[in-house]
C-alpha cells in the first residue's frame, strides 16, 4: 500500500507539470532536382497558430537557389498534393507558402518567379509565420520545398531544419488536446484499482493455497495495461513541455497495449471454449484444447508442445500471435512523423487489418461461447450469455469507433478513438479482475474455483482436481 500511495503521488506530480512549447520537428533535409521538395511534419491547431524556426546550410556557409520556402496545406487539398505532377503545380495549390529568403517573406507569385533565376541566400535563416486557418481545429501539413531546382540546374547544400509549431498560446496540437489529462487520471485510477485488487488476490490465494492460471493471466494483463498508460502518460507529458516525446517510452506503452489485449483476447475465447466451466470433451477440438491452457504446452513424450498434436489450437495460437504483431506494427507506423495521411491510429492498411481481425476475433468468441452453452448447466447458460454480451463490446468498441470516425470533424478523430478505447478497454479490464478475484461473485460460484482450496476440491475427487462436471486449471 506504501508503493502503491508514492505511485500516486508521483503520478499526481506529473499532471501539475505545466507545458510550456508545443510541437518541435528537427532534422536534415536534401533537395536536388528529382526531390524539389520534402515533407516535414503535420499539425493542428484551433483558431489561429505560429509556425517558426531555422534554416541552416550543412556547412554553414552561403549558397545559391531559385528559393527555399514553405508550403502549408489543409486537409481537404492534401490528398490532391500527391496527384499534381510538378513543384510548381503543387505550390499553387499550397494554402500559404513563404519564401526563405534575403528578402523576407514575398507572396507566392513572386516567389513562384524567382524559382527562373539564381540569387544569393545565407547559410542561416530564422521565420516566424502566423496560421490563421479558414476553420476552427485545422490539420495543416507542411512542405520544405525548392521549386527553382525543377527549371535550372544547380545544387544545393543539405539543410538543416528546427521548427516549432505553436497552437494559439503555446499548447499541443488541437488533435491531442485533453489526451494527457486523460491518461493521468486514468493512470491514478489504474493505482487504486491495483491497490484495491492486490487485496482481493492475497484474499484469494490464502482462500486457495495458489492463484489459478485465470487469474494470473488477468493479473499480467492488468500490470501490462498499467505500465503502458503510465508510460505513455509520461511521454505526453514530456511531449507537451518540450514539443519532443521519447520514443522508447512510446513504444513500450504499444507494446504493452498489444500484449495486454492479446492476453485478455485469450482468455475471453478461453472462457468461452469452457475453460473453469466445463470439463465436457464434446465440441471441436480447438475448443477442448483450449477448456485447460494449462497443459496446451506441457511437453509430450514425443518431445513436443501438446498443441501440436491439436492443428486446429495451432491455427488459433498462431493467429492470436499475428494479431499482436499486426497491433504493434500497425501502431508503430501511425504514430511516425512521416505518416502524414493519417487522422488516426488505425487510419493505415494494417489498422484496417486489425480491425477485420478483431471483428473476426468476435466472430469466433461468440460461435465457441453458443457452443459451449450446449453442454453447460441453465446457470452457467445465463453466465455466459452475459459473457458474450460483455465479450462483445470489448472485441467491437475500437472498431465501431474507427468505422464511426469518418463523420467526426477530422481533428477530433485520433483523440476520441483513442480516449475511447483505452478507457473502456481499461473499465472492462477492472470488472473482469474484480469478476475472478471476488469469491461472492457469480463467475466464482459456478467455476472450479468454487472447488479450489477445500477437502473436496483437493482431494475428494481422486486427485483429480475436479468436482460436478468443472473444469480446474
Amino acid at each position: 500500500m506504501a508503493t502503491s500511495r508514492r505511485l500516486l503521488c508521483a503520478t499526481a506530480l506529473l499532471g501539475c507539470l505545466g507545458s510550456t512549447v508545443a510541437k518541435l520537428i528537427q532534422g536534415q533535409t536534401q533537395l536536388d532536382g528529382e526531390v524539389p521538395e520534402r515533407y516535414i511534419s503535420k499539425f493542428s491547431i484551433n483558431g489561429g497558430g505560429t509556425i517558426e524556426g531555422s534554416l541552416t546550410t550543412a556547412d554553414g556557409k552561403d549558397f545559391e537557389t531559385g528559393g527555399i520556402a514553405l508550403f502549408i496545406f489543409n486537409a481537404e487539398d492534401w490528398p490532391k498534393y500527391h496527384k499534381l505532377p510538378t513543384c510548381m503545380d503543387r505550390a499553387r495549390l499550397a494554402t500559404s507558402l513563404f519564401s526563405i529568403a534575403n528578402q523576407g517573406e514575398v507572396n507566392a507569385e513572386q516567389a513562384l518567379q524567382n524559382t527562373y533565376r539564381l540569387q544569393r541566400f545565407k547559410g542561416e535563416y530564422k521565420f516566424k509565420r502566423e496560421l490563421n486557418p479558414e476553420k476552427d481545429g485545422e490539420v495543416l501539413y507542411v512542405v520544405i520545398a525548392d521549386c527553382s531546382l525543377e527549371q535550372i540546374f544547380h545544387k544545393v547544400p543539405p539543410i538543416n531544419y528546427h521548427i516549432t509549431f505553436l497552437n494559439q498560446d503555446s499548447h499541443i496540437p488541437a488533435d491531442m488536446y485533453t489526451l494527457r489529462a486523460t491518461y493521468v487520471v486514468l493512470v491514478s485510477l489504474l493505482f487504486a484499482a491495483g491497490g484495491y485488487g492486490t487485496m482481493l488476490v492475497k484474499s484469494q490465494q490464502q482462500s486457495l493455497g495458489s492463484l489459478p492460471l485465470i487469474s494470473k493471466m488477468l493479473m499480467g494483463a492488468y500490470f501490462l495495461n498499467l505500465i503502458g498508460t503510465l508510460f505513455m502518460a509520461i511521454h505526453l507529458q514530456i511531449y507537451t513541455s518540450s514539443g519532443s516525446g521519447m520514443w522508447i517510452l512510446e513504444s513500450l506503452s504499444i507494446l504493452s497495449n498489444a500484449c495486454f489485449k492479446t492476453v485478455v483476447n485469450f482468455v475471453l475465447l478461453a472462457l468461452a471454449c469452457g475453460w473453469t466451466l466445463t470439463d465436457d470433451s464434446s465440441g471441436m477440438a480447438f475448443m477442448v484444447a483450449l477448456r485447460d491452457p494449462s497443459k496446451m504446452f506441457k511437453i509430450t513424450d514425443s518431445g513436443m508442445p501438446a498443441i501440436t498434436a491439436v492443428p486446429s489450437a495451432l491455427v488459433v495460437l498462431f493467429f492470436i500471435i499475428f494479431f499482436i504483431v499486426v497491433e504493434f506494427y500497425d501502431l508503430m507506423t501511425s504514430n511516425r512523423e512521416d505518416d502524414h495521411g493519417k487522422a488516426h491510429n488505425h487510419d493505415s492498411a494494417a489498422g484496417r487489418l486489425l480491425m477485420l481481425m478483431e471483428v473476426a476475433f468476435c466472430g469466433l468468441f461468440l460461435f465457441t461461447t453458443s457452443s459451449t452453452r450446449k453442454v453447460v448447466n441453465l446457470r452457467q447458460k445465463d453466465f455466459l450469455l452475459w459473457l458474450m454480451v460483455a465479450g462483445a463490446l470489448w472485441f467491437l468498441v475500437t472498431p465501431v469507433l474507427v468505422v464511426t470516425s469518418p463523420m467526426m470533424a477530422r481533428v477530433s478523430r485520433h483523440r476520441i478513438i483513442t480516449v475511447g478505447s483505452i478507457s473502456l478497454q481499461s473499465t472492462a479490464l477492472v470488472l473482469m479482475c474484480r469478476l475472478f478475484l471476488t469469491r461472492s461473485s457469480e463467475y466464482y460460484k459456478l467455476s472450479s474455483m468454487a472447488n479450489m482450496g477445500t477437502i473436496v476440491g483437493l482431494s475428494g475427487s481422486g486427485g483429480s482436481g475436479r468436482m460436478g462436471g468443472k473444469a480446474m486449471d
